[in-house]
Formats: structure tokens, sequence, C-alpha cells
């Protein structure tokens, strides 16, 4: 069974937690796995002004949220004010997430939103001698041409086949795109200029003349939800799972593996892994290299043993 709850933040904002447990197990012990304990007068101004400083840093509201959940979780399976905490006990939960199965980006989470309160906002020093997690080096999903063709024509809804197209023809990460504006659009150019994206940063992409001839007459967002908003994250990667099924492929597909095919496609056809690196906004080529199938593994032309005998 599925379990869906919704937790009001300090910055006003909506945090969703879902999970799921057996059947007849949805008790007060299940809302408090997914839910920090009730905090202490002290604790929740202490955290109020934590997330206040955090505001003053500039940083995107959704990290915002997740530093004050991870921090409001912490202090509820601690269960002790935050100037009794000592690095044992970050330690020990940091074992536990662990033991949990707690995927290490996650893990990485915590410790900086632990971290940034307890050392960068009280000044304790707990963190000297805890490091992150070392995340494993997966390879990127890139999908082929033939692929990306088939979940744009697996769409019956205009929007959605848009949307499909709109990743492919930008690279943009998901966040981005259900934010894009058609100002934002520099149709004489076939530029888009992605505005606060990662870190807050603006940056310059490249758009497709197609794109640019079908946009020409959109005002506003892009892509509206049925209430006159933008559409969230969530919905636009439920549309490309959706796509993906319905296509027929059965890999795990979802924007991001988009946003790595835009990148490893242009870098097939020739362009400069620098120019990428500025049309994904990524600071580092590094970065860049692990979206490039091509840098990462190429088995074309390799003649497997097995079939030689």
């Amino acid at each position: 069974m599925c379990v869906s709850v919704w937790m009001m933040m300090s910055s006003g904002h909506w945090l969703h937690i879902s999970g799921k447990c057996s059947k007849g197990y949805i008790k007060a012990e299940y809302f408090r796995h997914l839910m920090p304990n009730p905090l202490t007068d002290e604790t929740v101004n202490t955290l109020k002004g934590y997330v206040l400083d955090l505001k003053l840093r500039n940083l995107s509201s959704q990290t915002v949220d997740a530093y004050e959940y991870a921090n409001r979780k912490f202090l509820g399976w601690a269960q002790k004010e935050p100037k009794f905490v000592r690095t044992s006990d970050i330690k020990a939960y940091i074992n536990c997430l662990i033991d949990k199965s707690r995927k290490p980006r996650t893990i990485n989470l915590t410790i900086a939103a632990l971290c940034s309160f307890y050392d960068g906002y009280l000044g304790r020093r707990l963190f000297t001698r805890i490091r992150r997690l070392k995340l494993p080096k997966a390879i990127p999903v890139v999908l082929s041409k033939q692929e990306i063709n088939s979940l744009i024509h697996a769409c019956e809804n205009p929007m959605h086949k848009l949307m499909i197209r709109f990743l492919y023809s930008t690279g943009v990460r998901s966040g981005e795109l259900v934010k894009v504006r058609s100002e934002h659009i520099d149709f004489d150019n076939m530029q888009l200029r992605v505005q606060e994206g990662k870190g807050k940063k603006d940056r310059l992409t490249i758009i497709s003349e197609q794109l640019c001839n079908e946009l020409t007459d959109k005002d506003g967002y892009l892509f509206m939800s049925n209430r006159g908003k933008h559409i969230t994250r969530e919905t636009a990667e439920n549309i490309v799972r959706g796509a993906a099924r319905k296509a027929g492929i059965r890999r795990r597909v979802f924007p991001h593996a988009i946003r790595a095919s835009f990148a490893s496609h242009l870098y097939d056809a020739g362009v400069p892994i620098q120019k990428i690196q500025a049309l994904l906004g990524h600071s580092s080529a590094r970065t860049t290299s692990i979206y490039i199938r091509s840098s990462v593994i190429h088995t074309k032309g390799i003649g497997n043993p097995l079939d030689a005998l």
C-alpha cells in the first residue's frame, strides 16, 4: 500500500513525502518513520533562524526545503537538542541510512544538510572526520535516434509530443523545461535562454528551427496545467515514462536520458565537448563527458571473441 504525505516547510512550500507499507500498517509508527518527531520550541526557533540564513544565501527553495527536512528528520531520530548532538550521533544516523539501503546521493544530501546546519550555522565543527559516500559511476542511459523518433511518435497528446521534442532539441533539465516561457526564446537566432537553471545560473542553448516556427504564436508558459500554472517536474517525468512504454522501449527512460542523448548525438556529429558543456550548463567538461556515450565506452567495431570460435 502506498502512503502519501504533504508537509508544510518553514519556507511556505509543501514537501511531498511518499512510501510503501504493508496493508493494515498505517499507524502512528509509520508516520513517525516518514516525518520527524515533534521538536521543542527552542529547536524550532533555531531551525527557523537556520532557514532564514539559507534564504539570505540565495539558495533555491528546493535546497532550503531539502536541508530543513533532512535536519528535522535527523533530530526526530536522535531525540536531542542541536546543542547536545555529537559527531557519534551523526555517524550512527548515517550508518542507519546505509543499513536501510538509502541511495548514496540521498545520504550525501543528508550529510551536506547536517554539515550546513551544525558546522556552518551553529559553528559546532562536528564534521571534521565525516566524509561523503563514494558515488557509483553508472553509464548513462542514451537513446538512439530511432528510439527518440519512436518516443516522439508514440505520443498522441500534442503537448506531450512537443515536450519530448523540446527536451531533445534543447537538452534542458526537466526542472528547467517546465518553467520555460515563450519570451525566453530568441526566434531570430534560434536560441533558448534558460533562466535560473541548476545553481541559479542562466545560460543559452540551441533550439531547432522547426520548434521556433511552431512556437511563434505561443504566449506565457509553454507547458501549462489545467489549473493555469506550469506543469510540475513530476508530470513531465511521468509523460516521458508513459511515452517510452507506448513506444515499446524496455529501458528505463526519463527526461535526463533525453538530455544525455542530446549531448551524445551532438558529440557523435562532431560538436566539440566544450560547446556541449556550455549548452548543458556544466561547470566542468568532466561532468559533460559522463553524459556522452562515445567518451564513456565505445563498443562498435569490436568483435566478440566468442563469435570468433
